[in-house]
């Protein structure tokens, strides 16, 4: 599902980007003319704004597509080698770009980035002006019969390389799916369509414009994330439960869970041990029935809102996912030292039952909003610690 979510909008852009391409010129004149300057005041809208989010990746993608404007725009790929070396250096240069970790933009950590983009900028220098023979032979080598490979102009090397970084960058989307890797595939894809149909304005606006909407959605969705989910647990945090309580009416129940003796857990075992314990418990969470929505109030707490339901309908689905969280040992691995000795003993892994308390509260009774629910499911979790814990109370 969190893969859908991230990859669904780059493959509406895809596909639209295509459409406006085939369709450019039946456009007017004077949208043509404004499309010209929209690649522009994208690029520095999204710079801008990944300067302000600090996201690395984002901000190499636009200085990608800036790249690849200059130097169509300027003719500077005019012969068949420094095409070819553009075309082959700008999926490379993204999907390295992509795999470095997230270290800033104006940074020492970020130094590595910035020092490839360099070397890549003075090598591609130094082969345009002296067009090296060995650098034509590895681009420009037929490889396999050209026959198969008379629909497009770029060199069958240059689409090897396409080819790979395409499949990696989509690996990445499966395996690892997040908005900004999502948009790195779709710009990767723009980039490569882009190098296919030439260098014509059609091809340069509608394609840049395209590839930098998809980094502009995902600076948008890191906004979004950075401001509703909890870093932790990535469950929706306490401002999203506000605007959800802002939109609710009628009939309603509210849960609260807090963890049992999860102070006592810390101090013994480490709140890096704590933190894992408070992620297995959201994972748990997020597979509630009933149609719950699961939100990290604070701390050690969770809130659950069942939409449409009273207690005794939800309560079921409470006591079923309290069931499952205290069946669910949880391994603790420790580092331990021998008394008065600093050598560092073999990590002893030791299985801990982890339990949950839980307290519910409906609208049918007399409240005036879903806030006043939350402080009677509240009340009622503090019934469920004082009768011994591990248990739903209403």
């Amino acid at each position: 599902m969190r893969i859908i979510k991230s990859i669904l909008p780059i493959i509406i852009l895809l596909i639209g980007s295509f459409y406006a391409y085939r369709e450019y010129e039946q456009l007017p004149v004077s949208v043509i003319n404004g499309i010209a300057f929209l690649p522009h005041m994208l690029a520095v809208m999204v710079a801008g704004l990944s300067i302000h989010f600090s996201r690395s990746s984002v901000f190499f993608y636009v200085v990608l597509v800036v790249i690849a404007n200059v130097v169509l725009r300027q003719g500077w790929a005019a012969n068949d080698l420094n095409y070819g070396l553009l075309s082959a250096f700008l999926p490379l240069l993204l999907l390295t770009l992509t795999v470095i970790p997230d270290r800033g933009i104006i940074s020492v950590r970020a130094i590595p980035a910035h020092a490839i983009l360099l070397l890549v900028t003075a090598f591609s220098v130094y082969v345009a002006t002296t067009s090296p023979d060995w650098v034509a032979k590895i681009l420009l080598t037929d490889w396999l019969p050209t026959q198969y490979f008379d629909w497009t102009g770029l060199s069958q090397s240059v689409l090897i390389i396409s080819f790979v970084t395409l499949n990696y960058m989509l690996m990445l989307c499966i395996f690892q799916p997040s908005p900004h890797m999502s948009a790195g595939f779709g710009v990767l894809f723009m980039m490569i369509a882009q190098m296919h149909f030439g260098d014509s304005s059609r091809s340069l606006d509608v394609f840049s414009s395209a590839a930098l909407l998809m980094c502009l959605y995902a600076i948008m969705q890191e906004s979004w994330r950075m401001a509703y989910l909890d870093d932790l647990t990535g469950l929706p945090a306490r401002r999203a439960l506000r605007e959800k309580f802002q939109k609710m009416g009628g009939l309603y129940t509210v849960a609260m869970l807090d963890v049992d003796h999860f102070k006592k857990f810390n101090d013994n075992f480490g709140h890096d041990t704590g933190d894992a314990v408070l992620r297995m418990i959201a994972s748990k969470m997020n597979r509630v029935s009933g149609g719950g929505l699961v939100y990290r109030y604070g701390g050690e707490e969770f809130s659950i809102v069942f939409t449409g339901k009273y207690v005794d309908d939800a309560r079921p689905y409470l006591e079923e996912l309290r069931e499952t969280i205290a069946s669910s040992p949880f391994i603790v691995n420790r580092v331990s030292r021998r008394k008065n000795d600093e050598k560092t003993l073999p990590r002893k892994s030791k299985s801990v039952t982890v339990t949950v308390s839980i307290g519910v509260a409906d609208s049918s009774g007399e409240v005036s909003s879903p806030w006043d629910v939350l402080k009677l499911s509240d009340k009622a979790l503090y019934r469920a610690k004082n009768k011994g814990r591990n248990r739903v109370s209403v």
